[in-house]
Parts: C-alpha cells; sequence; structure tokens
C-alpha cells in the first residue's frame, strides 16, 4: 500500500501539477498583478482584524456617535487542475479524463448597520461557483438576511437567514480567513440540503461567559424546492434526507477559551489570526432533527432522527523566532448518526456535467468523493506562518500547512482518507491572498466498498477581501 501512495505522489509532480502550473495559470496571475497592483504588492501593515471578529466588511460609509454603516465584500477567483473520476463526461456528453479551468469560489457584496453597539442588522449577497456549469454573472441572491440585539455580554438574541450554527467550530466558518482553500466540509452535515450554502433560518441565543462561549440554536430547514437539494431515492437499508416533515433543529457549540478571550459575537469562527491572537480553545457541540431522514426495507419506510456531536479544539500562536511568526493547528472528532448506511459524495466546484458509471464507482462524477456519512471522522489542519520576506519591499508571507481527514464510514468496508497540502503567500494578510493547494481523494467500488485508485485537484485561488 505504501508503495502505491508513493507512486500516485510521484505522478502529481510528473504529470497533474506540471499540467497545472502551465501558461495559463501563469496568465491568470500576471492580469491580477496588472489589473490590481495596490491591492497585491501592498506595503501597508496588515489590518487587525475588528472587534466584531469580522474583516470583510470594513468600510465604512457612515458614521456618528451612535449609528454606523459598513460595507464591503470578497471574491476567490482560481484556476483549478482536476483529475476526473472515471466514467465522468462533460457537457458533450464524452468522457474526459481531466480538466483546467478558471471560476470564482465565491463572491461576497454586503453591508452593516450597527446602533450603539447594541443592534445589529445585515443583509448580505453572493453566490458560489460561477464556472462552466454553475451560475452566470451576475447572478447574486440575499444569503443573510438577520438582526442581533446585544443585552448584554453574557447573553445576546440573533434572528433571521444566517450562518449561525452549532455542532463545531467550523460549522459556521469565515470562508475569507481560512488557512486551507476550501472548508474542511466534513463540519457541513446538511450542506445545501436543509440549508442555502450554510445559511440557515434560525432563532439564536449566545453569549459569553467570562472565558466561556455559547450558542443555542433553533433551524427551520428550508424545503428541497428552495435550496434546489435532489437527494437520490434511498437504495434498500441506505438512508436519505427528506423534507417530508422538516422538524425544528437544535444544535449548540460551547467552547472554553485558555488563553486570549475570542469575539463571538458574529456568526462565524475566524480561520486564523496570523498570529495577531494567542488561542487556545476547546469546544464541544451537538445537532439534533426528528425524522431528518428515511430508508425503505421491503417497501417499508422508516423515518431516523439526525443525531451529531463533535468535540474539536484550535490553536493560534504568535511565535518570535528568526524565521517563524506563527502557528495555526486545528482537530476535530465527528461522531455522526443520520440513519443506516447514509453517505454522500460532495464535489467543490464540480466541473464535470455528468457520469456513466459503467466503472461501478462510489464517488459519482468529476472530483466528488464519499466526504460525509454514518460513522465517525477525524479532521486536522496545520500551518506555520513564516515571516515577512523583503527588507527594502514588504514581499508578504508564505504559510505552507497539511489537512488530512480520516472517516469510518458505516457504508464502506475501509476508512476515507483525504488529504491536501498547500501554500498561502499573504500580501496584505487575508486581504490579499494567494493560496495553492494539491488534494488527494480516493475512489472506492460500488462492488467490495473498498479503495481502489486516488486521484489530485490543483487549486490555485486568489483572496481579496475590500477594505
Amino acid at each position: 500500500m505504501q508503495n502505491v501512495q508513493l507512486h500516485h505522489f510521484k505522478s502529481l509532480f510528473t504529470s497533474g501539477f506540471c499540467k497545472f502550473i502551465n501558461w495559463r495559470a501563469l496568465q491568470i496571475l500576471i492580469a491580477i498583478l496588472i489589473l490590481n497592483p495596490q491591492y497585491v504588492f501592498s506595503q501597508i501593515k496588515d489590518t487587525v482584524i475588528n472587534k466584531a471578529a469580522n474583516p470583510k466588511f470594513t468600510y465604512t460609509l457612515f458614521n456618528n456617535t451612535n449609528l454606523k454603516v459598513k460595507v464591503g465584500g470578497y471574491i476567490q477567483p482560481r484556476a483549478q487542475y482536476t483529475e476526473w473520476n472515471p466514467g465522468s463526461t462533460d457537457k458533450n456528453g464524452d468522457y474526459k479524463n481531466d480538466d483546467f479551468g478558471f471560476a470564482v469560489r465565491r463572491l461576497r457584496l454586503g453591508a452593516n448597520l450597527t446602533y450603539s453597539d447594541k443592534f445589529l442588522f445585515r443583509l448580505g449577497f453572493g453566490e458560489n461557483n460561477f464556472n462552466e456549469k454553475g451560475k452566470d454573472f451576475p447572478y447574486l441572491k440575499i444569503l443573510d438576511l438577520y438582526a442581533t440585539y446585544n443585552l448584554s455580554k453574557p447573553f445576546a438574541i440573533s434572528f433571521g437567514k444566517s450562518t449561525y450554527d452549532g455542532l463545531s467550530r467550523f460549522a459556521a466558518p469565515s470562508t475569507s480567513t481560512m488557512m486551507q482553500t476550501d472548508l474542511n466540509v466534513i463540519t457541513q452535515p446538511t450542506l445545501n440540503y436543509t440549508d442555502d450554502i450554510t445559511r440557515e433560518l434560525s432563532l439564536v441565543f449566545l453569549g459569553d461567559i467570562g472565558p466561556l462561549n455559547y450558542r443555542l440554536v433553533f433551524i427551520k430547514p428550508f424545503s428541497f424546492d428552495y435550496t434546489g437539494a435532489n437527494p437520490a431515492t434511498p437504495d434498500e437499508g441506505v438512508a436519505q434526507f427528506t423534507d417530508h416533515y422538516r422538524n425544528i433543529q437544535y444544535t449548540t457549540y460551547i467552547k472554553y477559551d485558555f488563553l486570549d478571550k475570542e469575539n463571538n459575537r458574529g456568526p462565524n469562527f475566524i480561520g486564523t489570526y496570523l498570529g495577531k491572537k494567542k488561542l487556545l480553545s476547546v469546544g464541544i457541540g451537538a445537532k439534533y432533527q426528528h425524522n431528518a431522514l428515511y430508508s425503505e426495507t421491503n417497501a417499508v419506510t422508516t423515518y431516523h432522527d439526525m443525531n451529531l456531536w463533535s468535540a474539536d479544539m484550535f490553536w493560534d500562536q504568535p511565535v518570535n523566532t528568526s524565521w517563524m511568526a506563527a502557528i495555526n493547528g486545528y482537530v476535530g472528532y465527528f461522531d455522526y448518526d443520520l440513519g443506516p448506511n447514509y453517505l454522500r459524495n460532495v464535489g467543490v466546484n464540480n466541473p464535470a456535467f455528468g457520469i456513466d458509471n459503467v466503472y461501478n464507482i462510489v464517488n459519482g462524477s468529476g472530483n466528488a468523493y464519499p466526504y460525509l456519512g454514518s460513522g465517525q471522522s477525524f479532521y486536522g489542519h496545520f500551518g506555520i506562518l513564516f515571516n515577512k520576506m523583503g527588507k527594502q519591499t514588504d514581499w508578504g508571507q508564505l504559510e505552507p500547512y497539511v489537512v488530512l481527514q480520516s472517516s469510518d464510514f458505516d457504508a464502506l468496508e475501509e476508512n476515507m482518507v483525504v488529504g491536501s497540502v498547500g501554500l498561502n503567500w499573504y500580501l496584505n494578510g487575508h486581504y490579499s491572498k494567494f493560496s495553492l493547494d494539491i488534494q488527494n481523494r480516493p475512489l472506492f467500488s460500488e462492488v467490495d466498498l473498498k479503495e481502489t485508485d486516488r486521484k489530485y485537484m490543483c487549486v490555485l485561488q486568489y483572496n481579496y477581501i475590500l477594505h
């Protein structure tokens, strides 16, 4: 098995990696440098994350003693090389082995209105995956529409459509400040089924009691008509989501900060503070929905509750050495009960249009793999932030990182292991950042439910936040 893995990693640098870093990738890099030199090679010192722990919307339109209005947004264009799962087809129905293309992974625009540090109203627009098979510009929809009232430090209440969620730290991630290029999707068990790009209609109670931070969230799931979800009809004895009942989801997340106190008045948790804070936090969470899934056995329909819980630890630490500025790490354990043999495939920014499954694989089309299911999962990532480069000119900071998920799903006979290595180049903190990520994912056979091969995906992404 080790020789097989070594062969795959060698093949990355002899084929896939070389195809990715070609003249087309250089074209998009040069275009960004020419069109946005003031953003890319900024010599301005990194802006400190604002007190609302949300650096995405910091351009002030109106400001007096009590009333403040801020607008802003961010964009994540990318170039992506993907080795396709066998049998995958393009727009014309033809088989393809791989693909290189451009996309906008995320686009966000929005505004915050605050009054007397007590009341917050948030309106946000956006969409994901503007690509050949995804949305067309200028398609944008309302993603965030909620209000928050801070009664006191220990207690606040929020209501509306938002990313407030429980279960784990990165069930509600700040997607513009993540260390890795994309989400750790194991933390998104209902993604685009009962939520809308992680947004949900919810009533939230939250607050801080000393070093303890808590949130209790009551969620009304969206219907499949709203989210566009189309879960497959379940096979015999295999559970699948249903919106027949749409019962309330109950979820919570409680964490304890051992070092600096993190401000979590907003819905999203920061991915990394780049050495601006000294954080060590441990959290636990859970999520429950009655009759969220169903299965059929001998033509008899049985409904199943969704029972999820997790425990995680987040570490962000400044380090003062001659070459290192900070380290960032996260590890989480996830125990998911989603009914018998539940398994879900997802391909982020999937370029394939379909699949002719003559190879009998579990994964589905394009870059999809079984990321989520009933069973237990471990997820972790770790990165090292180097000191700023350059003496006369500030050339930014580099941060190599590694990501690993290992899952023991009930529906598979072997563990599902997916990992990636990456490199961030921070030109102005999170406000201007290039990321190169190389992911290695497994293929599973429908015949024996064991791993048969592995495929790669390489992403070059630029993150720009208006500020």
